[in-house]
This record gives C-alpha cells, structure tokens and sequence, in this order.
C-alpha cells in the first residue's frame, strides 16, 4: 500500500501523520545504484522517523550528495521548507540505520595485553602443571600451581601483596582466564598454599623447567652466567629468620636486614636456570661454593643437549677452592683476575696488543698467554678496552673534583678554627691527618692525590696536589685493563672475550628484578625463611617469562627490553562495554561486548607474535 503523500507550494512530498514502527534492515552485498538508494533512503525515512510534514531531500554541494530532513512550514504565512537534521551522505547515513541504536549502559576498562602474553608462555612452559605434579596436594579450588603462577604474574606487571591482590586481579584479564572467588585469594589461602614448597622442592621444578626451556624453546646452554646479588628486606632484628642479615648491601642501606640471591642464567636474553637464596651476611665466594654442587649435579641433565658447558662468573666468585670444584667437573670456565695480583701481565707493553676485525671489539686490544694460576696452566688475556678506560678516567675526574671540594670544605673549618675566640674543639694534629687520610682514600685516588700537613708560628695548615705522573703511569698500566682466566685453551682470543662481556647478562637480570615497576623482587611481605624461599621463586618465575617474551619478539625482528616491552604491552587494554538484555534489563542484567583498545602497529605486531590475540574474548 503506497504511503499518503501531499506536495506543498513548491512541489515537496510531504507524510501527513503516518506513525510507522522502526525496523533494521540489512546492509545490501552489493553496491547499489543512485536510484535505488533514493528509492531505500525515502522507504528507510518512512519507517525510521515518527516526524510530522517532513521529507528526505538531498543537496549537492562541491560534486558531493547529502541528505538531509525537511519539514514544510509557513513563515509569514507562506509555506517554507525548514532543515530540521542534516543526515550526511547516503552510505553514511545507511551505516547508521544499520547500527544498534542502543547505547551501553557503562564500560569496564581491564589490563589485557601484558598479562595475556605472560599467560600464554606459562601455558607453553606449563608450570602450573609442572608445580602441581610436585605437590601433593588434594583437588580442591584452585591448585598450588595455580597460586604461584598468579603470584609469579603480579610480580611481573604490578608488585603488590597477598592482601591487596585481588584488588589488582578482578580489574585484569585473569579473572575471566582464572575465575575464582575472592575469599580464595586472601592472604591466608596464598600462604597456606606457599608452605607446600620447600627448598628441595623448588629445586626439582626448576630442573624439570630447564629441561623444557631446552628441549621446547632450545634455549643456548653453550655458555652459562653466573652472579649474585642482594635485596633489602624490612624484617626487624628480633624476627626469628636465619636469612635476612646484615651484610654488604648493594643499596648501601646498612640500617637493613638483606638476603642474597645467585642466578644461573643463559645468554640467551638471560633466562634464570637456576636460583639460590643465601643469608645476606655470606660472602660471594663462599656461597658460590656452597652451590657448586648444585651445579654439577645438573650437568646430567645438561649435557644430554650440550657437551661442552662453559660457566661464566666474576672475580668476586673466584678462588682457588671454586675454580677448583669447577676443574673436578664436567664444567669450563671464563673469569676474570685481580689486576692487583698479576703486575707482571699489566708490565706487558701496549705495542704487544692486538686489535680485532669483529665489529663487536672495536676500541679493544688483548694480549694472549699461559700462566701458572692455582697450580694448573691456564690460559690468559689481558684486554684493553678504549670504552672501559674512559669511562674511569671520566670517573676518576668527578672523584677528583668531589676531593677537592671536600679538601677545601676541611682547610676553612681548619682556619676558623684557629681565629681568636673560635668556639667548639679545635684541631690537632693527629685529627687533620686522620681527616686527610680519609678524604685522598679510594681506588686510583690515593695514588694521585696527596696532601700534607704544614704548620707556620704554630697554625696547622695543609696543602694537597695531583700528581699527574702517578695519573700517566695508571693509563700506561692498569686502566682500561682486564685479566681474563680460562681453561678454554682451544678458544680463540674473540671468543673469551666475549663470553667474558656476556657477564651483563646476568647483570641485566638483576638490575630487571630491582626495577619497582617490572619483574620487582621488592617488597618482599614476607618474614620467614620458608616463605622468603618461596617468594624468591616465583620472582625468578616471572623473570623466567619475562625473557621468554622479550627473546620471542626479538626472533621475529623486535629489539625491545622488557621494560619497553612492556609499556607496549600494558597500553592494550580489553573494554567490556555493557547493554541493557532486552526483557531482562528491568532486572539489571546487562549484555557485555568485548573489545580490545587501538593498537599501534607495534602493538599489533606484538600481538601476533606472541600470541595475545587468541586470549581476547570470541
């Protein structure tokens, strides 16, 4: 049935009070032809508009077509044509015809990326599985695994405790990967499920991972890095923990109780393979002993992939004890020596070193020998390196000028001190000197700079000078330098000192788990020795996936370091937006939509590769 229409004055159809109900019609497959969209757009204005004496006109402005509603109305009593809505062009306007109307009710804005990543790569290295399969514990709620990993992912992308966490977890994408209730991650639950694992425990999930790293992920075992740190606790002195101790705190906080922490990791974007939690009061060089072996006993396991395993450590680890552990084991070794102890290899002249065509080298020369060290032949290279020689003259320069500010700062409280009517305990003697002593202290700095007490009509006075050739001889010998130690005979001079430069690896590890934003060690919450234990676990856990997503993402072409990657990462978020459900919106149901944030084409690419996408909701 045609609809009833009228013209005006001036021609225009016009829909005389014709209510029609509003429906959906479906976007056509193929393009459609100018007069049938006109044909559509009048038929879609019928059934979409409730308006009275209006009509669907299109204009032409600039070689483009718009359309727009149109009521007749009588200005000083002569029909007009009024613009009531200006709708845009046909395929704009058929696009929203074509939407849901309804608008959500409310959003919810949930950290996706980061921690889809995180999830995934647990997933392949199954570590709930492997955890659980160690722990016997009966099939209720959520599993030992379960709490570790979700313990391991907070560390990774936002460090808080067992109490505020599931705070951090329900605005997360884990509570729909992981549902559970909050009563099951109270602190309590966390803990309960924490005294499970015990040290010998940890130690063989550790093992079974390694054993996965290489076999499914065929992580590099060639060469090994080894090295030790410490971290800051807030347990105080009365707390019964044999752990936390005071000690040589790498944060310089000697008000603080702190625990040690050695890592064996690859240099393969330094995956942890091996952790070991010490009092923070033992020295390097013991407990590198203490773990020995540790390590040689995972040589089984190690050399079904790799028969030639070579470990990598500081000078701080080495002893004779140690490197004598590691000679009685299927292990080799590259460290470094205490250029102190060696003056006749820092002697040699400089016009007996040799450069390097590897790219890697450049600015570093070596001479390569034999050398009698702990009663056995080993091979050794002394490096000279342009970067490492600046770098401590530039530090020795800023010590210099720090000294002599400090010398200055004593000369006046000096002189002050011995005017007429000066108040306070003077200066004697043996007080300027001790002063002195102190201040011209350090490495280089007391072999450069000297100062020497004076006294004139019975005033103590001082002067000070750097010596320059003391400075000339220090750049002849020692600075810039390196001793390196092997019983790699048969590698070549590069590869030593490489593998040497390795060292950062680890170093990078360490510096990651002391980041406060990623991959954060502290605070720890935790006051025992057992929980400690544990919590230094799932820490390492987290730096264990960590890697594995950065070393992902550089195999398919993208450099980033894990704090880059995550900020990446962190910024896709998924969107939750929420609808009224038809019949069931008077009760407050609400119909969600899934939706992940825009993506740069970084992020995008990240996404693929590490397969992120596959965990958005369907």
């Amino acid at each position: 049935m045609p609809f009833p229409t009228h013209a005006d004055s001036n021609g225009y159809p016009l829909i005389l009070n014709y209510t029609i109900p509003i429906v959906m019609i479906d976007p056509p497959i193929l393009p459609i032809s100018h007069r049938a969209t006109t044909f559509l757009l009048t038929k879609m204005l019928s059934l979409y508009t409730l308006i009275y004496m209006a009509t669907l006109q299109k204009k032409t402005s600039r070689g483009h077509t718009y359309w727009q509603i149109v009521e007749s109305r009588r200005v000083d009593g002569k029909p007009r044509p009024v613009v009531l809505m200006h709708l845009g062009t046909a395929q704009g306007l058929l696009r929203r015809l074509q939407e849901d109307g309804t608008k959500p009710v409310k959003a919810k804005i949930i950290q996706f990326g980061a921690l889809a990543a995180l999830w995934n790569m647990a997933e392949q290295l199954d570590i709930v599985g492997t955890i659980d399969r160690r722990v016997g514990k009966r099939n209720q709620g959520l599993s030992c695994g379960q709490y570790i990993l979700l313990a391991a992912l907070n560390r990774a992308v936002a460090a808080s405790s067992k109490a505020s966490l599931y705070q951090w977890y329900r605005n997360t994408v884990l509570y729909r990967l992981l549902p559970v209730s909050k009563g099951s991650l109270a602190s309590q639950r966390f803990w309960d499920h924490m005294s499970y694992l015990d040290e010998n425990i940890i130690a063989k999930i550790e093992e079974e991972l390694t054993g996965r790293l290489v076999d499914n992920f065929k992580v590099d075992l060639q060469t090994l890095l080894f090295d030790a740190t410490n971290f800051d606790t807030f347990i105080d002195t009365q707390t019964q923990a044999e752990l936390p101790q005071r000690g040589h705190a790498k944060s310089k906080r000697t008000d603080l109780r702190i625990i040690g922490l050695a890592l064996l990791v690859s240099t393969d974007f330094h995956v942890p393979l091996l952790s070991h939690l010490y009092p923070g009061n033992q020295q390097d060089a013991a407990m590198f002993a203490s773990i020995t072996e540790s390590l040689v006993a995972r040589y089984r396991q190690f050399a079904k992939q790799c028969e030639h395993i070579t470990l990598v450590f500081d000078g701080g680890n080495t002893s004779e004890n140690n490197i004598g552990e590691i000679d009685n084991s299927q292990y080799h070794f590259v460290t470094s020596l205490t250029v102190t102890h060696h003056k006749d290899l820092l002697q040699v002249p400089l016009r007996h070193f040799t450069a390097f065509s590897d790219p890697r080298l450049e600015g570093t020369t070596a001479y390569r020998t034999t050398k009698q060290i702990w009663g056995t032949t080993r091979t050794v290279v002394v490096t000279r390196s342009q970067r490492l020689l600046c770098g401590q003259l530039a530090g020795i320069k800023a010590a210099l000028r720090k000294k002599r500010n400090a010398l200055n700062q004593l000369r006046w409280k000096l002189r002050r001190s011995q005017q007429p009517r000066a108040r306070g305990k003077g200066y004697t003697r043996e007080s300027v000197q001790k002063h002195l002593d102190s201040i011209t202290s350090g490495q280089y700095i007391s072999e450069i700079l000297h100062a020497e007490i004076t006294q004139t009509r019975g005033h103590l006075d001082f002067v000070f000078s750097t010596d320059f050739n003391a400075l000339d001889r220090l750049k002849r010998t020692r600075l810039g330098k390196r001793i390196l130690c092997t019983d790699n005979h048969d590698w070549s001079t590069e590869q030593i000192i490489l593998a040497s430069r390795a060292q950062h690896h680890v170093e990078d590890a360490f510096k990651q788990m002391k980041n406060p934003h990623w991959v954060s060690f502290s605070p720890a919450f935790h006051w025992t020795d057992q929980k400690l234990r544990v919590h230094a676990f799932y820490c390492v856990l987290a730096l264990m996936l960590s890697s594995l997503l950065q070393r992902k993402a550089a195999q398919a072409g993208i450099q980033l370091t894990i704090p880059a990657l995550y900020e990446q990462l962190s910024d896709i978020k998924e969107i939750i937006n929420l609808y009224p459900s038809g019949s069931d919106a008077k009760q407050g149901r609400l119909r969600a939509q899934y939706i992940l944030s825009e993506r740069t084409p970084l992020q995008d690419k990240l996404c693929k590769i590490l397969n992120i996408y596959r965990t958005a909701h369907s």
